[in-house]
């Protein structure tokens, strides 16, 4: 054992640095080299103990660590393992090679790491304000409301802005989704709502310069025309933006929708011209027929013109007008003279052709047929019933709001009661005696060289008044430099401009409605004789005075009350407080009956019911009967005369039998129709609330059926509820008083028209004061029908009586329609000839046969003299009880006879009580003398 000793220092030295240790030993190793191979004889050797050399050993070791504590961290590690050493890296091109295309691997997965990254916030971006799976699932689209007729003919249709009628692919010729498929997008069944194939052309167009094509599917088109705005599509721009919106929705849609139903969606919203929407909208425009009526080549030519509307447009001609598909010669178009269109649509046949949907024979066929126009822009005015659809869309306006539907982009269907054929006859009815009519008042009123002349001349006041209404004056007054007086002075030396406006003001007007009684529903409404001239409906619209048809109330309510036909009562003069009533034309008849004092239409008849039962009595039957106009005196207020509900006589006129309250052509009808079913009234109560629209009547509702939403499903069904307001023997006994009417009074004209003789017809004519107007109203068991005839300015007037009088006006215009249904209607609409209006189950007549009415004297009446002659006219000395009118004990008779019913002061009768509306009226008894 070596004890040799090292001071502190050098251990210190030896052990804290490995470069001191590493001198040490190369001395130590020299020395003993030295001493070992015989060399000059050196210093004697150190001796090196064992544990020396380990340790040496330890720090010679270039695996042992390196630094303080190195020996104690040794004694703790596992030997190193025993082995062959690693390889050593590669080397040589081939693995210059392969670190190159590693990293190179290493740089194009993180591009394509951040371009996915990248891509997802793009994405994201244009995913912004793009619809939503729900509303892909559920579009809105915007359809037009429908309007039908009971026989499945359209009416008309409500848009705002798109006409669009949405059709089934089954409803359309399959020439349609053929070509649009052949020319549009051939793969279209084959992509998922992209065309790669035709994006990979677009770039190798593009890159080789080639020019720009379309690579739009119809799914992506469809994307377009369902959210133009989410995809902020304008024509004529080309925006890669918007493309790649168009793409993030049609891959929402095929994911939601078939292929079939992708097809049936984009016919049903492509833009066409002339606010068409849809193929069925365009068929009807271009070809006046159904999708599924069109050929080969007008299937094409549709499909065509969605490449460009305007340049394609079969109606383009040079010179021409295309709004209106106008020739250069002004004549509608009849066939395409645009060759660019005809060029078009021969693509699109080629295109059939090569995908196999036409074979050779076909496709010529087809090529070498001219585009066949039957041009037909959808107009509210041109549809077969203008005034009444107008109306109608006045009322399903508000309905539609009030239950949380919108009336032009919800696609309602409304299923209305009007009978096309009975429409078309009533107003081909009505323009052919109006304008026979016209004639006779221009003549009237003037010459056939110079209408209305003698009329115009007569009120220049009038006249001044219409020219001071007119654009012209208000354009010439608009400034500071023509006064008024100058301009009417200046206009009405302009002969073309007074022409004008002389035919505008005094043109006849005419109204006529067809009900059924049965089911009052109202099969034809005409409104007007032209829309376009006026569009103001003198169906439902318009009230003026019905006179003598009005007197229909006044004998309802004597017969319900139980007084017969056969009932006597005095035609002659009496007064009404400040009011004598007096008959048409003079003359009274003196004592007669009930039943002819309604067909000879005698006033004064109808005013002595009336005031023996009171005004609000007539008031009360008109009401139940179906008058919906308020009938009280617009004087009083709704406290001292309620509407509908005032019981005092003083709140309506004393004449209003006579019809001098104005009321609406269709009320009356509805009224008269409550009698040709036997007392049944169908139509909305006095207590349902009235319409929010002041212009559409209540009894609308009877002219619809049910409305439907686009799906089909029922949403409101209007059918009319039926109630009994008169007890049939009363109806029975009013209708066949109004027989005679027909047969030999007022309304005997009927019988005139060919066809109409043969029928059970009842019926009432009616003129007012001035002749202003003139109705009738006609019943049959099957069908009621009344029309009016007047000028919208009552101040015009007819010429005479014996022109105006109702018997003449609006009789004509009943007959001629009655007789155009029963000799050129269809055997479904034609009226039966055999039907009689037949008595009752358990008909009990009226009882009472005693009068109404003594000879001109009731309690109020001034005691005037004045006779009367039986048959017309009047005679100086009257009757016996007139002349001895001034005798003391025939005072003290009236006065003693009239000692239970008000004494002898003036005013109004007072209301008689309600009577229990039982078959037959009450039991017998006098009324007056």
């Amino acid at each position: 054992m070596d004890d040799t000793q090292y001071p502190d220092d050098d251990l210190a030295t030896f052990f804290g640095s490995p470069d001191a240790r590493h001198a040490a030993l190369d001395a130590q190793r020299a020395a003993d080299t030295a001493s070992g191979d015989g060399g000059p004889a050196q210093a004697p050797a150190t001796r090196v103990s064992p544990a020396d050399a380990e340790l040496a050993s330890f720090f010679d070791s270039p695996d042992a660590p390196a630094g303080d504590g190195a020996a104690r961290e040794a004694r703790l590690m596992p030997p190193p393992p025993v082995g062959p050493s690693a390889p050593p890296p590669p080397t040589g091109p081939e693995a210059v090679r392969r670190r190159r295309v590693g990293r190179a691997l290493a740089v194009i997965l993180g591009l394509i790491g951040l371009g996915v990254f990248a891509g997802l916030g793009v994405v994201a971006w244009l995913s912004q304000g793009l619809p939503s799976l729900d509303q892909i699932e559920n579009p809105r689209n915007l359809l037009a409301t429908e309007v039908l007729t009971a026989d499945g003919m359209e009416l008309a249709r409500y848009y705002d802005g798109e006409n669009r009628t949405w059709v089934s692919l089954d409803e359309m010729s399959h020439f349609v989704p053929d070509a649009l498929i052949a020319t549009e997008d051939r793969r279209f069944y084959q992509h998922w709502g992209v065309d790669a194939y035709a994006i990979g052309a677009i770039i190798k167009d593009a890159l080789t310069g080639r020019g720009t094509r379309g690579a739009s599917t119809i799914t992506m088109q469809l994307a377009r025309n369902l959210y133009r705005d989410a995809t902020g599509f304008q024509v004529g721009e080309r925006s890669i933006v918007r493309k790649a919106k168009e793409i993030l929705i049609a891959v929402r849609i095929e994911r939601t929708y078939t292929k079939p139903e992708v097809l049936e969606a984009y016919l049903n919203t492509v833009p066409f011209l002339y606010n068409a929407y849809g193929i069925e909208a365009a068929s009807q425009t271009f070809f006046s027929k159904t999708a599924a009526e069109l050929d080969a080549s007008e299937a094409a030519t549709l499909v065509g013109m969605l490449a460009a509307n305007s340049r394609f447009n079969p109606c383009l001609a040079e010179g021409g007008t295309s709004a209106e598909c106008l020739g250069a010669d002004g004549e509608v178009l009849t066939e395409s003279v645009n060759q660019a269109s005809i060029d078009r649509r021969n693509v699109v046949l080629t295109n059939m052709r090569a995908q196999g949907v036409l074979d050779e024979a076909a496709y010529q066929e087809a090529r070498a047929a001219p585009i066949r126009l039957a041009f037909d822009v959808y107009s509210h005015e041109d549809n077969i019933a203008p005034h009444f659809a107008e109306v109608l869309r006045l009322w399903f306006k508000d309905w539609a709001e009030a239950n949380g539907y919108d009336p032009y982009k919800d696609g309602l269907v409304i299923h209305t009661t009007i009978d096309s054929r009975m429409q078309a006859l009533a107003a081909q009815a009505v323009e052919e005696e109006m304008d026979r009519l016209q004639g006779i008042v221009n003549r009237g009123w003037g010459s056939s060289a110079n209408p209305f002349s003698f009329w115009w001349s007569r009120n220049t006041a009038v006249v001044n008044e219409y020219i001071r209404e007119t654009d012209r004056f208000r354009s010439l007054t608009a400034g500071d430099n023509t006064s008024a007086e100058d301009a009417v002075a200046q206009l009405r030396q302009n002969s073309a401009f007074m022409d004008s406006l002389k035919t505008a003001r005094t043109r006849l007007e005419a109204g006529l409605i067809a009900m059924d009684p049965t089911s009052g529903q109202v099969k034809a409404w005409v409104g007007g004789r032209d829309f376009v001239l006026n569009k103001y409906d003198h169906g439902g619209q318009a009230r003026r005075q019905p006179g003598s048809t009005f007197k229909l109330f006044a004998y309802t309510t004597a017969f319900n009350n139980g007084y017969s036909p056969q009932s006597g009562v005095f035609d002659s003069p009496f007064r009404w407080g400040d009011w004598a009533p007096q008959n048409s034309g003079g003359g009274y008849a003196g004592y007669t009956t009930l039943a002819e004092g309604l067909r000879a239409s005698r006033n004064v008849v109808a005013a002595r019911i009336t005031k023996h039962f009171g005004t609000s009595e007539i008031a009360r039957t008109a009401y139940q009967m179906g008058i919906r106009t308020p009938l009280e005196l617009p004087e009083f207020d709704a406290a001292t005369c309620p509407p509908f509900q005032a019981r005092k006589n003083d709140c309506y006129p004393r004449s209003i039998a006579l019809g001098t309250q104005d009321v609406s052509l269709l009320e009356m009808v509805t009224a008269y129709a409550t009698i040709a079913n036997y007392g049944v009234y169908h139509g909305p109560t006095l207590e349902e609330e009235r319409p929010a629209n002041a212009d559409v009547p209540p009894q609308i509702v009877l002219a619809v059926d049910r409305i439907e939403d686009r799906y089909g499903n029922v949403i409101a069904d209007f059918t009319p509820v039926a109630r009994e307001v008169l007890n049939p023997s009363t109806a029975y006994t009013t209708f066949d008083a109004m027989r005679a009417v027909v047969r030999a009074g007022t309304g005997r004209g009927l019988g005139g028209f060919r066809g109409v003789s043969a029928l059970d017809v009842a019926g009432k004519t009616g003129t007012t004061q001035e002749n202003a107007d003139g109705w009738f109203i006609g019943m049959t068991p099957q069908l009621v029908v009344g029309s009016w005839t007047g000028f919208d300015d009552r101040r015009i007037t007819y010429p005479s009586t014996s022109v105006g009088q109702g018997g003449r006006t609006g009789l004509r215009n009943v007959g001629a329609f009655l007789s155009k249904l029963q000799t050129e209607g269809d055997e479904e609409i034609k009226l039966d000839a055999d039907l009689r209006f037949e008595r009752p189950e358990n008909f009990q007549p009226p009882s009472r046969r005693s009068r109404i009415g003594d000879a001109g004297y009731w309690p109020g009446d001034a005691r005037r003299g004045g006779g009367s002659s039986r048959r017309g006219g009047s005679s100086a000395g009257g009757n016996r009880q007139n002349r001895t009118a001034d005798r003391p004990a025939r005072d003290a008779l009236n006065n003693f006879n009239n000692r239970n019913r008000g004494g002898s002061g003036g005013g109004s009768a007072p209301a008689a009580e309600p009577r229990p509306q039982t078959q037959g009226g009450g039991s017998g008894g006098r009324i007056g003398w």
